[in-house]
């Protein structure tokens, strides 16, 4: 039972007291807050069922719908983790190969998406890291894109005469 959480047990523990007590207490809604559940009317046949057919033992009432939550055990995220901080430029491409090359285990790159922002490797939105991309221009070469304004060495602004700047000189008729 190693893979479910305490709250998963517990959950299930509280919903076989429901089971048990619902047919002599009458009130489902005051039996359910006492116990912590958050449940309609509607899903008792459905939880009654699923005790019968698992031999009526609070292991039949485990929720199964979490996710991922199997495969990525502490030390799968801990390894996960670690790639992505030794090599901050892998892409979730590149994890999902390396996670099923490493686990022979399928991961969605959505789940490596979210496991890496809940473990606070993630890259901030809209950012993405590139291999060898150039930096962009300082601004000492702002005078070549703006040739009537550009910064001197020493911090100051120059200006340029605007009557030879630009192409407006070489127009018919000026």
């Amino acid at each position: 039972m190693e893979r479910y959480t305490t709250e998963q047990v517990n959950r299930a523990l509280a919903q076989e007291q429901l089971l048990q007590r619902i047919d002599k207490e009458k009130d489902f809604d005051v039996l359910c807050q006492e116990l912590g559940l958050s449940l309609k009317r509607s899903s008792l046949p459905y939880l009654r069922r699923r005790y019968r057919q698992g031999g009526s033992t609070w292991e039949a009432l485990l929720d199964k719908r979490r996710g991922h939550s199997y495969k990525m055990t502490p030390e799968r995220r801990a390894w996960l983790r670690q790639q992505k901080q030794e090599n901050p430029a892998l892409t979730q491409t590149q994890l999902v190969k390396l996670f099923e090359d490493e686990f022979q285990v399928t991961i969605s790159q959505s789940q490596i998406s979210n496991i890496l922002r809940a473990e606070g490797v993630a890259i901030p939105g809209g950012q993405r890291y590139r291999a060898g991309a150039e930096q962009s221009l300082p601004v000492e070469r702002a005078g070549v894109f703006f040739p009537s304004g550009s910064r001197a060495s020493d911090g100051s602004v120059e200006h340029g005469d605007p009557s030879g700047v630009g192409a407006e000189r070489d127009l018919p008729g000026t």
